[in-house]
């Protein structure tokens, strides 16, 4: 089980109860961890080793290096990341060496102690490049004021069109019910006809599946370029976002295996439009996890980054993750910033099953949604839509 994945529980939970909006990039979480840990030694190391599914640090390396190269090369994603040590430490050259070449980070020397402020904004300023501005300021001066710090931090940018674009000629405004029981007018994407989507009656939601346009870097189509999606998983009571995301979570390898594999008549098909941010400090869930060593100032143990440790150590005092996304006629956009202070093909030889019968998709109540990535299976964006006025 991607434990990754699993953080959104946490953060989905508490939003639930605070009626908002959520979003998180299980990707991002990762690569964040996995470069944490190539500088970390003892149980320390082996705590990150287990939450990331890994059995050795080479192997973690190995296993982010490909991953890294390939999210790199795909045309809809920009990927940094960076280590801001303060100028006071010395940094391990394996360290440094792992750091650049297996996670593609850069690195860089500031001083946290009596330049806070310009400290704050280089690692501002890799976050606002990587996201095209749409993620600024994410960390503060304050948080740097005091003792030398290390920060670890990475950005992504994903924009993709639609495959078929909703026609703003056929955008709607309908009414959508939040969870407190109120309902608020906004502007729905509409598109009946066909489209790749399924009822799992027995669990109790519709997913739809909106596929985005093979592109390469110049736009144009490319039948060798990845494969993205937007799944919208509907819970078929206005309550049951709850239970939804407990199944998106704990069960393996859910989401991709909730992905419609064909085509039906889906008439009316309606799905909101929206746009928020969402901010929160993972450091809880990941302890509730079960990676509390790094956060442990009397456990952590970060020598494989450090060669003039301070007498009092290092720790991990806050992870923390941003996202933003938005969602409209043309396609997607969804931003994420980390910082620690294949679709199955059917037999030709065997009788196509018949078409299911029509089925409606209106999500005017609170929905979950996840960008993927078809090659890998990979879950990109992970969040859902409780007010999509807000």
């Amino acid at each position: 089980m991607d434990q990754c994945l699993q953080v959104a529980w946490f953060a989905g939970t508490d939003a639930i109860a605070r009626r908002s909006n959520f979003i998180i990039s299980p990707l991002s979480v990762r690569t964040g961890l996995a470069l944490l840990a190539t500088g970390t030694s003892g149980e320390t190391l082996t705590q990150l080793l287990a939450f990331l599914g890994s059995q050795d640090l080479h192997l973690l390396n190995a296993a982010s290096a490909s991953l890294i190269a390939e999210m790199r090369a795909w045309p809809q994603l920009t990927f940094a990341a960076g280590i801001f040590a303060d100028k006071s430490f010395s940094l391990r050259p394996e360290f440094v060496s792992a750091a650049t070449s297996a996670h593609r980070a850069s690195v860089r020397s500031v001083d946290f102690q009596k330049q806070p402020a310009a400290a704050a904004a280089e690692v501002n300023a890799l976050i606002a490049e990587t996201t095209r501005g749409r993620i600024r300021d994410l960390v503060s001066p304050d948080s740097f004021r005091g003792d030398p710090k290390i920060v670890l931090a990475n950005a992504m940018h994903f924009k993709a069109t639609w495959a078929r674009r909703f026609d703003p000629s056929d955008t709607v405004r309908c009414d959508f019910h939040r969870l407190d029981g109120t309902s608020v007018r906004v502007p729905f994407l509409s598109d009946p006809g066909m489209q790749y989507a399924t009822s799992f009656d027995d669990l109790g939601f519709k997913v739809l599946q909106c596929f985005y346009k093979m592109a390469g870097r110049d736009g144009k189509l490319d039948p060798k370029a990845p494969l993205f999606s937007m799944l919208i998983f509907l819970p078929h009571r206005r309550d049951g976002l709850r239970d939804l995301l407990r199944l998106v979570v704990t069960e393996p390898d859910f989401v991709m295996r909730c992905a419609p594999r064909r085509e039906q008549v889906v008439s009316p098909c309606l799905l909101p439009k929206f746009k928020f941010s969402f901010r929160f400090d993972a450091t809880d869930a990941l302890r509730g996890l079960g990676l509390a060593a790094p956060f442990d100032p009397l456990a952590a143990d970060l020598s494989g980054a450090v060669s003039n440790m301070p007498r009092e150590g290092l720790y991990v005092s806050a992870v923390e993750q941003m996202c933003a996304v938005e969602v409209d006629e043309e396609g997607t956009t969804a931003v994420a910033a980390f910082y620690t202070h294949t679709s199955p093909t059917y037999s030709p030889f065997e009788r196509p099953p018949p078409p299911p019968p029509p089925m409606s998709f209106v999500a005017d109540h609170p929905f979950l949604f996840a960008i993927v990535e078809y090659g890998k299976g990979e879950v990109l964006f992970l969040g859902h839509v409780v007010d999509p006025s807000s």
